[in-house]
């Protein structure tokens, strides 16, 4: 295995160099990597150095390298700041909410209540979410505070004038004396 050197450090980066070592606000891990070229400049090698500062072999490599690549321009910055990119975006989780809110009948469809699966299958069909299982589109709807509950009696009254009495029922029943 051909054996992997660091590159001499510039006189500038030498100084930095120096400079945070001595930097007591550092986070831990950024002075390690600091340190970890400090002690390969001596002229350690990866396994001294892994042993020195109590951490794997690779993670020296990892760090050799970077510097060998692009001395400490990238040692501070975070490997990935903002994660990963978002799958769903806002309008499309509106969107579903809107569905899932909204009565089946009133969107034309035979049946009077959403399941989850009913409810992917309607979103999926019209495009408003990305690919995704019915388990994905039953934690977006717990997260947004709605939860299926399984039907066990009917939900809807066969009487044409429910909607209009159904805020009403305290003028069916007689007060009592």
């Amino acid at each position: 295995m051909p054996r992997v050197r660091m590159r001499r450090p510039t006189g500038g980066e030498s100084v930095l160099l120096e400079s945070k070592l001595r930097d007591k606000t550092l986070s831990v891990r950024v002075w390690e990597r600091y340190r970890i070229v400090s002690e390969l400049a001596q002229g350690r090698t990866p396994l001294e150095v892994a042993d020195r500062v109590g951490c794997h072999h690779s993670l020296v490599y990892d760090w050799l390298h970077r510097f060998n690549q692009s001395g400490f321009s990238t040692f501070e910055v975070a490997p990935n700041p903002k994660g990963r990119p978002p799958t769903i975006t806002s309008e499309q989780i509106r969107a579903l909410i809107r569905v899932a809110t909204s009565r089946p009948e009133d969107l034309g469809l035979p049946f009077t209540d959403w399941s989850v699966a009913k409810l992917h299958r309607y979103c999926d069909d019209r495009g408003l979410l990305p690919d995704c299982t019915d388990e994905w589109v039953r934690r977006l709807l717990r997260r947004e505070g709605l939860t299926y509950q399984k039907t066990r009696s009917w939900k809807r009254s066969n009487d044409p004038l429910f909607e209009e009495k159904k805020g009403a029922s305290w003028t069916s029943t007689k007060n009592h004396p």
